[in-house]
């Protein structure tokens, strides 16, 4: 199944599922059901209450579908709204810290069909060097990494889901790419997978779709 959508898709498909079609509700599940799990699991480390959350996110727009703004990023619409409703969640339960298990651990993965743009056995090594560094970034600017280069959301919509500044996400991304260039960097000399020339970093980090 066709899993990236143009804006034009996202907008007839959300405007389908708020007009009604059971298809167009089902549909919007199988597309990105996976995705919010994992971002919801990255976020609170406990199966259960991103499961509940999960269901109730998608019961909940089901029975407010005719209320519903328009949207061109079904994917984004709903990472702002499980976001809400887990830290709300874990707040209640006061079993977490919201603020200390943002992306505790976050994997951060070359999908198999990307693994083909990796050939060599010396592009490997620098591949998991930087998934390294990548996984050794402060929480919140492994959420902001995953939301904008990840899952393509813009820079306004990943501010609008974390609930902070546009001010604040430009901050971040640009301390986590220097800390990303420096920490590879340091990785590539003491492991002797030293990159001569930074473009070819940049190069690398494009390829699986982290800048």
């Amino acid at each position: 199944m066709k899993k990236e959508l143009t804006k034009s898709e996202h907008t007839h498909l959300w405007n389908d599922f708020r007009g009604g079609s059971r298809d167009a509700f089902s549909r919007i599940y199988d597309l990105f059901s996976g995705d919010l799990y994992r971002y919801g699991y990255n976020l609170v480390r406990n199966r259960q209450v991103v499961e509940d959350c999960l269901h109730e996110l998608f019961l909940h727009i089901h029975e407010k579908r005719e209320k519903l703004g328009p949207t061109d990023n079904i994917l984004f619409y709903l990472y702002r709204a499980l976001r809400r409703r887990l830290l709300d969640t874990v707040g209640r339960l006061n079993k977490l810290d919201s603020d200390d298990y943002l992306f505790t651990d976050a994997a951060f993965l070359v999908q198999p069909y990307e693994r083909t743009l990796i050939e060599s056995e010396l592009v490997e090594r620098q591949k998991e060097l930087v998934v390294m560094a990548l996984n050794e970034l402060p929480k919140r600017q492994k959420e902001i990494l995953y939301l904008v280069f990840m899952k393509g959301l813009t820079y306004p919509q990943a501010a609008e889901v974390m609930g902070i500044s546009l001010k604040s996400v430009y901050n971040t991304i640009n301390i986590a790419l220097t800390t990303l260039r420096s920490g590879v960097r340091a990785s590539f000399e003491s492991k002797g997978a030293f990159l001569s020339c930074i473009s070819l970093l940049v190069s690398f980090l494009l390829a699986i779709r982290l800048l």
